[in-house]
């Protein structure tokens, strides 16, 4: 009995000594990533999460409710199709057409109103809050200089750095994007409690504009260059600018830093289905809402141009534009809004069709630097909105 309690003692004093060790190195956001993972039997963050955060709430205007269409109700999924979105544990799907809900279903118990992590669907919200900023004369032009607005960015290779390249993650700035290092940058950052500082520690490594490499970093710089320019964090000016003007039912939030600290940008907007299709229509619509341009036309446009340079296994990147990603299938073009476990908004300018997906897991296999899902989810759209 003495052996199993001097043991019991040693582990505990091993656990203690650990978790001492991981705040006296300013590592302490491990421990929040673990109880918020690993204890609830997760790998990495899930859509569920708002919870264990500081949230800024991000204002609604004038309800306007969707209109449904005339075959609403009418369609069901094939059971096939229904069989793949269970086992990725499929939480909502929304099909929209000509302004129209055609087809509309949820499982776990969600509704139309209940609450689900963006993640990086964020980073194409950021950019809208970007393109308003701009229309709004904050920002003269996408190639204005990061360091009219950021110091740090006024010196060296730091110098050549262009909100342009930010957008289309063309920085330089090598932040790492791995969830799975849990001293890495994105760790730090989701569960970290400063992620001003944090950010600021990485600079310009190589040449502006020449590699593309997708890193939530430079999403979070862009937020700083919108709060500098505007004097208003990127929660309040989202909601301003877009939110209160597209019709949302329910107001959004923004995960935090820490309690009144930094959006964390590039991930965790709050919010629901049939909501997050406005952002769908907003861009579908080239930034109008209701006739009135909200974003402006030509950064829209530019949105969906692909960036067009190497990235680093050297292969010329036309998948992605202004933190959108870019696709075509059966030859017609779509532009999407994607977070990592399997979130969505897919829009086909050409078919006037909106696709929003939730839930917790998206399948590992892509083509065309698209998960498979995406176009399951395309044809399961048009076979859904045919009457």
């Amino acid at each position: 009995m003495k052996t199993l309690l001097k043991i019991l003692i040693v582990l505990v004093s091993v656990v203690l000594l650990a978790i001492l060790m991981l705040f006296i190195t300013g590592n302490g956001h491990v421990l929040n990533g673990i109880t918020q993972t690993w204890f609830v039997g997760e790998s990495k963050p899930d859509i569920d999460d708002m919870e264990h955060f500081d949230l800024r709430k991000v204002e609604v205007g004038n309800y306007e409710p969707w209109t449904s269409s005339s075959s609403f109700g009418d369609m069901e999924i094939p059971q096939a199709q229904n069989d793949t979105l269970e086992k990725y544990e499929t939480v909502a799907l929304l099909i929209i057409r000509h302004d129209s809900v055609y087809f509309e279903k949820y499982w776990e118990g969600y509704t139309d109103t209940t609450y689900s992590n963006s993640f990086s669907m964020a980073k194409s919200f950021t950019s809208i809050a970007i393109g308003c900023a701009i229309g709004d004369g904050f920002i003269k032009d996408v190639h204005q200089k990061v360091g009219d607005f950021l110091p740090r960015f006024k010196e060296g290779e730091n110098a050549k750095l262009e909100i342009e390249h930010l957008l289309q993650m063309r920085s330089g700035i090598p932040f790492g994007e791995s969830y799975a290092s849990p001293f890495g940058y994105m760790a730090r950052a989701y569960y970290g409690d400063d992620l001003r500082t944090e950010t600021e520690s990485y600079s310009v490594e190589f040449e502006p504009g020449t590699m593309w490499e997708y890193e939530g970093g430079n999403t979070v710089i862009l937020a700083e260059i919108l709060e500098k320019a505007t004097g208003k964090t990127l929660s309040e000016y989202f909601s301003e600018k877009v939110w209160q003007k597209v019709g949302a039912r329910k107001p959004a939030f923004w995960n935090l830093d820490r309690e009144g600290g930094l959006e964390k940008a590039f991930s965790a907007f709050y919010s629901n289905a049939r909501d997050f299709a406005r952002l769908g229509k907003l861009y579908l619509d080239s930034g109008r809402w209701e006739g009135q341009q909200i974003v402006p036309e030509d950064f829209v446009i530019c949105s969906a141009q692909p960036v067009k340079v190497e990235d680093r296994f050297g292969e010329v990147v036309d998948w992605y534009g202004y933190q959108w990603w870019l696709g075509e299938h059966n030859g017609k073009p779509f532009f999407s809004a994607r977070g990592m476990r399997g979130q969505y908004i897919l829009v086909v300018p050409e078919d006037d069709l909106i696709v929003v997906k939730l839930g917790h897991n998206r399948p590992q296999e892509k083509v065309d630097h698209a998960h498979t899902d995406v176009y399951q989810l395309l044809d399961l759209g048009y076979e859904l909105t045919a009457k």
